[in-house]
């Protein structure tokens, strides 16, 4: 009788189906940001998307909300929050606790000095905007904590991840930091960053599971019963 075919754990347990749907989703998000980063390299003005979302977002450069928000985005959360994604997984999935805590870092390093000076957008005369690494960093957050919550709490994660994103979004447009599409490039960058990055370091477990055990091949003709001549 051959015995009863263990469980995967690891980063072999990971789905296909969702790995290749979390795959396609960062390609597609990473590819809006570029898409979005070549039209406003060519006009770097605000757009009409930029018009409607200071019409509704009033400037208050002094709003003490708002300077709170923004700090969500700044190094030292960055890492703190990189830490404890990292201490959550690293038991559970060791490849996604490695990719989840690369990615953000990734993704800010790629924003600022590469996507910025690429576009070359600014306002006023201070630095480049285009996509806002404030947003892009909390994104990346945001999408690494859904990844590294369990499968019940996945809802409640997106929900709370979804807002912290748009508060952030919300404060540096209030303090007029980012143009609205400067905050949909740092979430396209940011969350696309996670997708993409944990799938692609899932691939080659997933391609390995799926090989027959070599032990196994040889072990089912010995457990079969002889046949009765």
């Amino acid at each position: 009788m051959a015995s009863p075919r263990r469980p995967r754990r690891g980063p072999a347990a990971v789905s296909r189906v969702w790995t290749a749907i979390e795959f396609v989703l960062g390609v597609a998000l990473l590819g809006a940001a570029a898409l979005a980063g070549v039209l406003i390299a060519k006009r770097p003005g605000p757009n009409r998307v930029d018009a409607a979302g200071y019409f509704y977002v009033p400037s208050d450069p002094s709003s003490h909300l708002a300077n709170e928000l923004v700090k969500i985005g700044s190094l030292p959360v960055l890492l703190v929050g990189i830490a404890v994604i990292f201490a959550l997984t690293i038991f559970r999935d060791w490849v996604r606790a490695l990719a989840c805590a690369a990615a953000p870092i990734v993704a800010v390093e790629v924003v600022e000095h590469i996507a910025k000076p690429m576009v070359g957008r600014e306002i006023g005369a201070g630095s480049f905007t285009y996509p806002s690494g404030t947003v892009a960093a909390v994104a990346a957050l945001a999408a690494a904590m859904f990844l590294v919550s369990p499968r019940l709490l996945r809802p409640l994660s997106a929900l709370a991840g979804a807002l912290v994103v748009a508060s952030v979004g919300w404060a540096v447009l209030v303090l007029r930091w980012h143009y609205p599409t400067d905050v949909l490039g740092g979430v396209w960058v940011g969350s696309g960053a996670v997708f993409f990055i944990d799938a692609l370091a899932h691939l080659p477990w997933l391609v390995i599971a799926r090989q027959p055990r070599f032990d196994n091949h040889f072990r089912a003709p010995a457990a079969s019963p002889p046949v009765q001549v």
